[in-house]
């Protein structure tokens, strides 16, 4: 019985790692997760700024 248990422990661990792992470049690509000003919009308003020339372009 232990042995199944510690099985399952490492089967979770390392999908649940794997999973994170392959999260983790996207948000750091963008500036979440980061306490620097370097890559993506720094603060709110520059995210809506964004946003509206996205959505101005996407209606021409």
């Amino acid at each position: 019985m232990k042995h199944h248990l510690w099985i399952i422990v490492i089967i979770v661990i390392g999908l649940s790692s794997f999973l994170v792992g392959y999260s983790l470049p996207p948000f750091l690509e963008v500036g979440f997760g980061t306490a620097t000003e370097e890559g993506g919009a720094t603060s709110e308003e520059d995210l809506k700024k964004l946003y509206e020339e996205l959505y101005r372009e996407s209606e021409q």
